[in-house]
């Protein structure tokens, strides 16, 4: 870790310095880092003073024990506490007041810089300094323990703090209430599956957030199975990182969804597990993220103070690099199957319309199948067979329609009808089956659909903007927001210096959706494969060398 320690300080520093700047002198006007008249939030504020507080203590820092410094923390620290509500909780202004989620993820940060505080500053400059967040940290734990959540996320955030705020008033009759109240959270069970994953599947955001508190649990409580949770869910997110080693986030049920992130949150917590039980994956893990996060020119991850905390973290020698290099694993609970091949990887998700999303490098990939049957406007899976490098995914859907009340429905007004007593008319169905097959340069996809007759199906091949497409007929760059039928042949695409050819084509019509309800890849091209029902038809992605 020697070599990276420069790097986080000159990222801390960096934030930091933005935050004198920021300073006011008067805190009355509850305008610190903000502008007056609009909402104001303490919560940036709360998180740079962890890293201010670190370079402030750090003797290899250009902050260490800068009187500026100083000063603007105090200032900040005035202005933290006039904006704090009467029962000690804080907003979060853009939907959550009074939030003890928040206020939560707020004394996590407070705690941690106090704590570097008593462990660092030993001859007891900064006594104000502590004096205050002390008293900040004693008035946000009212509305932590009193409060409520709304995701499943924030009880594991409000039980930490709880935890944490009955060992700092260790022997005060107040934390035997704040343990009371965690009880009833951890009552209902914490919801990390055997195989690492949480509730809300959020690869890109959440699962970090959920393994922080666990960490913060274990450390307050000495309990290993919180670290059981942890370490299972580190194991999983290696399986989540695609060829170009940013995170699959598509079947996330929270906002980061489709976003591309590195894993740069779950660094420290690589490195906490590893440098407390030596593990190879985690080892190598945590080197990869800080190296390239650094070869990037990036900001390193805001943990300084986290890393200043634990010497054996500081001390860490680091012994391998990277992330696996391939995997194949299925998450049976989520419906997801995760593979990473020595040339590409691919995901199958089960229950969703966009059911295979392949990686070449950096150049995504994902298809749907088009049905714009009666209220069904794609192809949604509803099982998944996982067999030896094949996967088949099925759906039956049936053509209805209401029919009319054999009774007065109690009034004429079509929206206050109750709909589900009506009789449904069931006059047709689809049945489809997509097979996946595993080849060494790519995958195979055939599909077939029966039942009812001339239903007009588009199996859709999304790739990215700006991809160059290429036949012997013409060449051509892909526009946002358009696409294509390819009729016949086969199309070789170039993206990123990345080549992938998909084929034969085949399009009997040019049918592009229903008017209403149609999902379209209003980001990236299109690559339609058209059909009447019934047919049976093979269309494969090959990686070109």
């Amino acid at each position: 870790m020697k070599r990276y320690i420069g790097h986080f300080i000159c990222s801390a520093e960096k934030r930091v310095a933005d935050f004198i700047k920021n300073q006011v002198k008067d805190p009355a006007k509850r305008d610190f880092g903000s502008i007056k008249g609009q909402i104001i939030e303490v919560k940036p504020t709360i998180y740079v003073l962890a890293a201010a507080a670190a370079v402030y203590l750090n003797k290899d820092s250009i902050y260490y024990q800068d009187p500026k410094l100083l000063k603007a923390m105090n200032h900040a620290l005035d202005f933290i506490g006039a904006n704090q509500r009467e029962d000690g909780s804080f907003d979060y202004p853009t939907c959550n007041f009074k939030s003890a989620p928040d206020t939560a993820f707020c004394f996590k940060r407070l705690l941690l810089a106090y704590r570097l505080l008593l462990k660092y500053d030993s001859k007891d400059g900064t006594k104000e300094l502590k004096d205050k967040y002390y008293f900040i940290l004693c008035r946000a734990l009212n509305g932590i323990c009193k409060g409520g959540f709304h995701t499943p996320n924030h009880r594991w955030a409000i039980c930490a703090a709880l935890m944490q705020g009955a060992n700092l008033l260790d022997g005060e009759p107040v934390a035997d209430e704040y343990l009371d109240r965690m009880g009833e959270y951890l009552a209902e069970g914490i919801d990390g599956d055997g195989d690492g994953e949480y509730a809300e599947r959020s690869t890109g955001n959440y699962n970090a957030v959920v393994n922080s508190a666990m960490i913060a649990m274990f450390e307050e409580s000495g309990d290993e199975k919180y670290l059981g949770f942890v370490e299972r869910n580190l194991h999983m997110m290696l399986t989540y990182i695609d060829p170009d080693d940013t995170i699959f986030t598509q079947n996330s049920l929270r906002q980061d969804q489709g976003r591309t992130d590195y894993a740069d949150q779950y660094f420290y917590q690589y490195l906490f597990l590893t440098a407390r039980k030596y593990n190879p994956e985690f080892d190598a893990a945590a080197h990869k993220i800080i190296k390239d996060n650094m070869e990037r020119v990036s900001e390193a991850p805001d943990c300084l103070h986290i890393l200043m905390l634990h010497s054996g973290m500081m001390n860490y020698n680091f012994q391998g690099y990277g992330f696996l290099g391939t995997y194949r694993k299925f998450y049976r609970n989520s419906g997801v199957m995760r593979v990473k091949t020595p040339k590409f990887g691919y995901t199958l998700r089960k229950d969703k319309s966009a059911f295979l999303f392949m990686k070449v490098q950096d150049t995504p990939i994902y298809i749907k199948i088009g049905e714009s049957y009666c209220a069904t406007r794609n192809f949604v899976p509803q099982t998944l067979e996982v067999k030896d490098r094949e996967y088949v995914m099925t759906s039956v859907e049936k053509g209805w329609y209401y029919l009319p009340f054999k009774n007065y429905a109690g009034t004429n007004d079509w929206w206050k009808m109750d709909h589900s007593r009506r009789e449904i008319l069931e006059n047709s169905e689809i049945r489809m089956t997509v097979t996946i097959h595993e080849e060494e340069d790519g995958l195979e996809l055939t599909v077939k659909a029966g039942g009812l007759d001339l239903l007009p199906l588009r199996l859709e091949i999304c790739i990215p903007a700006g991809s160059i497409l290429d036949n012997r007929h013409f060449y051509l760059r892909a526009e946002k927001d358009s696409g294509m039928i390819l009729r016949d042949g086969y199309l070789n695409i170039i993206h990123n210096q990345n080549h992938i050819r998909i084929g034969p084509g085949y399009g009997t019509h040019e049918f592009q959706g229903h008017y209403s309800g149609e999902e379209f890849n209003d980001m990236g091209y299109t690559i339609y494969l058209n059909e009447y029902t019934p047919y049976e038809k093979s269309v494969t992605i090959k990686v070109l060398d």
